[in-house]
């Protein structure tokens, strides 16, 4: 099975409204939701504290959180997740619709063609290009390279085994 079938079979046999990995990162902030309390400041406003006693303030009508991570990510934190259940609103709810099923098929649903040697030269041809490019103008920095990048907030690292 190729990659090309797998992401159709993922996209025409999902399960649920969202992709599997929107679940999986939904379900680990949902279990570290546990020891959160959430205190109601008015009808979706609320003030979490985490197990070491930070604060952070939780909307949820414009679901934003003081962590930044759910403005970052655009799924719900831990402290956003404690806040739903504490007002009874489903946490799928919370997810931004840029991670449905439906968003995904529709960015895959039209064709798309690699960009060949012939199409580039039709467009030299036609003075598309006619600006010449210049490598950058930085140097190599001194050291040794790194063997890992450094994730951005929210990411997490996946070992390929």
């Amino acid at each position: 099975m190729t990659w090309f079938s797998e992401r159709r079979n993922v996209t025409d046999n999902g399960s649920g409204r969202f992709t599997p990995r929107v679940l999986e990162i939904v379900a680990g902030n949902f279990e570290q939701s546990g020891g959160i309390l959430a205190a109601k400041i008015n009808s979706l406003e609320y003030e979490v504290r985490d197990k070491e006693g930070a604060s952070f303030h939780v909307n949820l009508s414009t679901k934003s959180c003081t962590c930044n991570v759910f403005q970052t990510l655009l799924i719900p934190c831990p402290c956003a997740i404690s806040a739903a259940i504490k007002a009874k609103v489903r946490v799928e709810t919370l997810v931004s619709e840029v991670y449905s099923l439906e968003c995904l098929a529709s960015a895959y649903k039209d064709d798309i063609f690699p960009v060949s040697k012939i199409n580039t030269e039709q467009n030299q041809q036609s003075g598309a290009s006619d600006l010449d490019i210049l490598p950058p103008a930085t140097k190599r920095p001194p050291g040794r390279p790194r063997k890992s990048r450094i994730l951005s907030t929210g990411e997490i690292r996946v070992s390929m085994l």
